[in-house]
């Protein structure tokens, strides 16, 4: 029976114990830092950012081949497809 190899019970609760420690101590670390404030305030940022960008897009217009086009994608999807229709200059 000396000679048996193995994690006793209590190196275990040992470790488990260390465990909790260090949770305990990176939660109060990032809740005292304003970690999830931070990233509240960030996503709240990139949301408004997003809505912006949106409406830029929305107040695009440009005429392509005589027909007016408004939005970046259909902008670039006109200008790629009356270029499309014509046979390339070499």
């Amino acid at each position: 029976m000396k000679n048996q190899n193995g994690i006793t019970l209590i190196a275990l609760i040992i470790t488990i114990i260390v465990m909790l420690i260090l949770v305990a101590v990176t939660v109060t670390t990032a809740v005292q830092s304003g970690l999830f404030g931070h990233a509240g305030n960030a996503t709240k940022e990139w949301k408004e950012a997003e809505d912006k960008e949106l409406n830029i897009d929305s107040e695009i217009k440009t005429n392509v081949n005589g027909s007016e086009v408004t939005g970046i994608n259909n902008v670039v999807d006109a200008y790629t497809n009356s270029n499309s229709t014509t046979t390339p200059q070499e």
